[in-house]
């Protein structure tokens, strides 16, 4: 299990390490040792039969790295030789292949069954129904009889509220009963209140890991070690203009590894600034589609004279109080005569942080808010003020 998220040379000839947006675990899993800590004990206590009665929630803005995270975990579980079951939480038959997969129908007959149950055979008549089941706490109970389980869940921000009651009630019921059992979900920003929404308790009593970005030192760290396995080296100024314009977003570093690893073939002088410029273009292409994709998304919610007011109130900072934020968001509805008293405020900011334009953190023990991505934030400040007439600047060292 140690050699998962460590350090291990390469030859050079190794396919590039760096796979953006795919939640493949890489080579070298950068800062994230509190969390990966943690799960090993939870992991460990599991496999050992000595289950601490917790489970655990990875939630944070997309691309920080919750599914390789998860997919971390379930890989540490099975060294373990602990049961796994992971799979995503959303989707139309996601309800139906967890149940028979809990129930011990074998993977590919409970995909069948959950593409085709509630289905009329054409010429017969006759309706598909779903088999008789047993209650998720008896399947729990009876897995737990063959070997520990780890039920790993992503975009469990999806998961059916029915579902998600019955599953988290019986999860906490069966823990309570000193059985191995453990349930690992992972979901964007509105995770928790999705959870608290569901109604169980479980939320209150689960390890609570929220995934935001990555200091300097794991940002340079998450490039720097797979060039160097990879049989390359990136000199300081270079890396140092990799994680400025990354601004510790695991996305934006996986994309800037990409660019660096196809269009800096090894060899044996380091990667300088002038190969930086070299692969900007193809950092800058990629980058820009999810700066599109993002604006897009605001566009439909209808935030997007919200978005651009909050981005106005960080005034080139990376933090701003909740109360900066609400006042910059009144300011904003009340130009745009969309004003709706604290209730429309409140509404805007918490869509906001469920996309995960901005996040609430802990500084200094005051809660407040940092930008998901600030190079985004800026983005989209820029097109609302000019109405999306600005192109891309060039090469952002900010």
């Amino acid at each position: 299990m140690q050699a998962l998220g460590t350090h291990r040379g390469g030859s050079g000839t190794q396919p590039s390490p760096f796979t953006p947006g795919q939640g493949h675990v890489p080579p070298y899993l950068a800062g994230r040792d509190w969390e990966q800590t943690l799960l090993r004990g939870c992991l460990a206590a599991l496999a050992g039969k000595r289950p601490r009665g917790a489970s655990a929630v990875l939630y944070g803005p997309r691309g920080n790295g919750k599914t390789v995270l998860l997919r971390w975990a379930v890989r540490c579980a099975r060294l373990l030789k602990v049961g796994v079951i992971a799979q995503s939480a959303a989707g139309r038959n996601a309800q139906t292949v967890l149940l028979n997969r809990l129930s011990l129908v074998p993977e590919w007959l409970g995909e069948r069954l959950g593409r085709f149950e509630g289905v009329t055979a054409a010429g017969t008549g006759v309706r598909l129904r779903a088999r008789r089941r047993l209650p998720l706490a008896s399947m729990l109970r009876r897995r737990a009889r063959l070997r520990p389980l780890l039920l790993a869940l992503d975009e469990a921000h999806k998961m059916d509220p029915e579902l998600g009651l019955e599953l988290l009630n019986a999860v906490q019921d069966v823990q309570g009963e000193n059985r191995p059992v453990m349930l690992l979900l992972a979901g964007t920003p509105d995770l928790p209140r999705h959870l608290n929404t569901i109604g169980a308790s479980f939320w209150d009593r689960s390890e609570k890991l929220p995934i935001g970005r990555l200091g300097p030192q794991d940002s340079a760290n998450a490039v720097r070690i797979p060039l160097e396995e990879g049989g390359r080296s990136i000199d300081a100024d270079a890396l140092d203009a990799v994680v400025r314009t990354s601004h510790g977003y695991p996305y934006f570093l996986q994309l800037w590894g990409r660019a660096l690893w196809d269009g800096c073939p090894a060899a044996s002088e380091p990667i300088s600034l002038d190969a930086i410029q070299r692969a900007q273009p193809r950092f800058q292409w990629a980058r820009n589609l999810f700066y599109v994709e993002r604006y897009r998304e605001l566009q439909e919610a209808e935030l997007l004279t919200a978005a651009g007011g909050v981005a106005a109130a960080f005034a080139g900072s990376e933090w701003a109080t909740a109360q900066q934020i609400s006042k910059a968001l009144q300011e904003s509805l009340d130009r745009e005569g969309l004003a709706g008293g604290r209730e429309s405020v409140n509404e805007s900011q918490r869509l906001l942080c469920d996309l995960g334009y901005i996040w609430l953190v802990d500084r200094q023990s005051q809660p407040g808010y940092e930008p998901g991505i600030p190079s985004l934030m800026r983005y989209v400040e820029r097109a609302v003020r000019d109405d999306g007439r600005d192109g891309d600047s060039g090469f952002d060292r900010t």
